[in-house]
């Protein structure tokens, strides 16, 4: 090889730096709750470790753990259930020293005509079907059953509900016209001047998230997890509607 053709070489090795950076993709099983929070959460985390790229794959929480449990190729695993971690966790599916609890989730309420009613408004005629997630599958379809419960509503509304089997498809029921109203993740509804349900009318959604244990990503879902959890981390969970992890 010529000196001419090393040098030349050399310089686009130097002005591509990109080239010569080995760079990480840390693949996170995400719940649904967290499709609007995580590009903010990726592109904030990319300033403090910029050779790892964060992609997000999202269905319910139920889904993902049992696609963990058959040996998907995650990193990490964000539940909207902390059941679900738990249980992977007994079986190191998850390291269990990697377990944190990440955020509380909160359910809103979106009516049609983007105001807010009493909750009784639920048993009116105008209301002919009411969306909610699948409480078998989604921790905030047992929080909403469990609020409609404590407002002695259950039995009457019981009839008009239509099921999603996450909360992301709970909300496109109601933006296709398939639903008069809405109980889902309050951090899908924001800037839709959605109700929030009041947290003690339902058990609280405890969010957590572990290290799925046969990742080859493991440092970098470690110091993923940390940021997460830290200030910088809470503070975009925040801004998207969720409470914190901490009581």
């Amino acid at each position: 090889m010529s000196l001419r053709l090393s040098r030349w070489l050399l310089l686009i090795v130097l002005a591509s730096p990109q080239l010569s950076v080995c760079q990480t993709t840390l693949t996170v099983a995400a719940a649904s709750d967290l499709t609007n929070v995580q590009s903010d959460l990726a592109a904030t985390f990319r300033k403090f470790e910029p050779t790892v790229q964060v992609r997000f794959v999202n269905g319910a929480s139920a889904m993902l753990a049992q696609q963990i449990d058959n040996g998907a190729p995650y990193d990490v695993f964000l539940s909207a259930n902390a059941a679900f971690i738990d249980r992977l966790g007994s079986f190191r599916k998850v390291l269990p020293e990697s377990i944190e609890s990440y955020a509380t989730g909160r359910v809103g309420v979106l009516w049609r005509d983007r105001k807010h009613h009493s909750l009784n408004d639920l048993t009116e005629n105008w209301v002919r079907f009411v969306a909610l997630p699948n409480p078998r599958l989604a921790p905030y379809g047992v929080a909403a059953q469990q609020a409609l419960e404590h407002a002695t509503l259950w039995d009457k509304v019981k009839p008009k509900i239509v099921y999603g089997e996450n909360v992301r498809q709970t909300l496109q029921l109601f933006d296709s016209g398939n639903a008069d109203v809405v109980l889902t993740s309050d951090s899908l509804l924001q800037g839709r001047n959605a109700e929030l349900l009041p947290a003690d009318w339902h058990q609280a959604i405890i969010q957590q998230g572990g290290i799925v244990a046969s990742s080859h990503n493991q440092s970098a879902a470690k110091h993923f997890l940390a940021f997460l959890i830290g200030p910088v981390g809470q503070s975009i969970f925040a801004k998207y509607g969720f409470g914190s992890p901490k009581p």
